[in-house]
């Protein structure tokens, strides 16, 4: 199983020991690839997203240091979604190989180099996790309880080098199965399982993993007759990408902004031209302006489309997939008519609702649509 490393959050690298008097340790140096295929295997022709060559000097009275290779690492991911979620995932993790050589202060290197490789994903940890916090989690959300819309696909990720499969059930009956296997790629680290709901209902994801043990996710179906369902998709904290519907009321509203300047429409002399007997005859005229001009003149001219979204009534244990969203660096939104628009979220505050508190529990976030209204891409 791969050490992960989530390139949100800073992953350490401390080196070797190397004490005096047998060595007299100068520098380390830390040789990193990124790459996509199968783990070990740097690919011969592309495929080799970024290589790295770091050093760092001892500091008296040490014997090792510290790297800090997440920011690198980051740099190098691409998140795309044009609601093919197979396609997403891609891209969604990288192989990163480290070596480690230590330097003398004669420039021998100390043999042998160590080496490691680890699976990169664009995920987080959380500040009370601590330092280079490593967990290989299941299905790739924070919970085991979800909402689906009925009519949409229910997709749910998970991860394949721990999943054997997934049983999707309703009242304890299996409905259908997906047995899952690791070829081992990179481009298939996260499964995107996909279950149909226009005709069928599932309450149950059960996951058999790690060969013999099982858990499962409480999934339950929302449906909605009066308004237009909308889908946001968003990075989650395990670098996976996660749904959430938003059932209820929905606001568009467009926010404009321009420049203007005063220009001068001043005519002095104005020339017009017309045929007579096959000449041509000019006419001049002197110190004129057009009053239907534009003296005052806009330009750069631009809005920005937002839409207010509400959740609907939703379960407290949805929470933590609603505060994820707020620190997602990557959302998009389909509409009712299942067009998609890269969007970021405009609220900047969260207040966690309760049952106990709140009773029904509704959220509304406000979202803008990533690009101009008119085409400025140059």
């Amino acid at each position: 199983m791969s050490t992960i490393i989530r390139t949100r959050s800073p992953y350490f690298i401390r080196t070797s020991n190397y004490t005096s008097p047998t060595y007299d340790i100068d520098y380390f140096q830390i040789n990193i690839s990124i790459y996509e295929g199968i783990s070990g295997e740097l690919p011969t022709c592309g495929g080799i997203f970024g290589q790295y060559t770091l050093k760092k000097k001892v500091l008296p009275n040490e014997t090792s240091v510290t790297f800090d290779i997440s920011e690198i690492v980051n740099d190098h991911f691409e998140q795309k979604f044009n609601g093919t979620f197979s396609v997403s995932a891609q891209t969604q993790s990288m192989w990163v190989q480290v070596t480690v050589t230590g330097y003398e202060t004669d420039g021998s290197a100390i043999s042998p180099a160590v080496t490691n490789t680890y699976l990169a994903q664009e995920g987080f940890n959380k500040f009370k996790e601590g330092v280079n916090y490593i967990t290989e989690p299941i299905a790739m959300i924070s919970g085991d309880y979800y909402e689906y819309h009925k009519g949409s696909n229910l997709v749910l990720p998970f991860n394949k080098e721990r999943v054997n499969s997934i049983a999707w059930k309703l009242n304890g009956t299996t409905i259908y199965t997906d047995t899952v296997s690791d070829n081992g790629n990179s481009n298939q680290k996260i499964l995107y399982s996909t279950r149909s709901t226009t005709s069928q209902e599932y309450d149950e994801a059960y996951i058999v993993y790690d060969d013999e043990e099982a858990t499962s996710i409480t999934l339950k179906e929302i449906e909605e007759c009066k308004f237009g369902v909308h889908k946001i998709t968003f990075l989650n904290r395990w670098g996976a990408l996660q749904n959430l519907f938003f059932h209820k009321k929905s606001i568009e509203t467009l926010d404009t902004r321009n420049e203007t300047f005063n220009r001068s429409i001043f005519k002095p002399r104005t020339v017009t031209y017309s045929e007579r007997e096959g000449e041509c005859d000019e006419t001049y005229t002197y110190n004129t302006y057009n009053v239907n001009a534009h003296s005052k003149k806009v330009h750069n001219a631009n809005g920005t489309e937002s839409i207010l979204l509400n959740s609907g009534f939703v379960d407290e244990r949805m929470n933590t997939y609603f505060e994820e969203l707020m620190v997602s660096e990557y959302i998009w939104l389909t509409d009712d008519e299942n067009v998609i628009y890269p969007v970021t979220l405009k609220d900047s505050n969260f207040t966690y609702k309760t049952g106990l508190n709140d009773r029904l529990i509704n959220y509304t976030m406000n979202f803008e649509k990533a690009f101009n209204l008119v085409n400025d891409i140059r």
